[in-house]
């Protein structure tokens, strides 16, 4: 599950629990809409159990998107999906919103 939140300049979108590919769809057509309007994107991953690895094909077509608190397991699940290199992680929200 994934909910929405806008901002001026920046959309968060927030998951939840088990994320399947097309939840990962999903989460990713909300952040290349946010790009392409010209805000900054941020995948709030803090409370993802797990997802569906090859969902990070997803995530890395939307240039410039910042993933924020993911686990560890979370981050292999999307670096093995073939995510590393092509989307920046941080360690939480306010960081992903503060980086340049």
């Amino acid at each position: 599950m994934h909910l929405i939140r806008e901002e001026p300049g920046v959309t968060v979108v927030r998951c939840f629990g088990r994320l399947s590919l097309l939840e990962m769809s999903g989460v990713a057509a909300a952040a290349a809409r946010a790009r392409a309007a010209g805000q900054v994107a941020v995948v709030d991953l803090t409370r993802v159990a797990h997802l569906h690895y090859q969902g990070a094909k997803w995530l890395r077509r939307v240039p410039g998107v910042r993933l924020a608190g993911a686990s560890r397991y979370v981050r292999d699940l999307l670096c093995a999906g073939g995510g590393y290199g092509w989307v920046e992680f941080h360690a939480d929200v306010a960081e992903a919103m503060r980086a340049g």
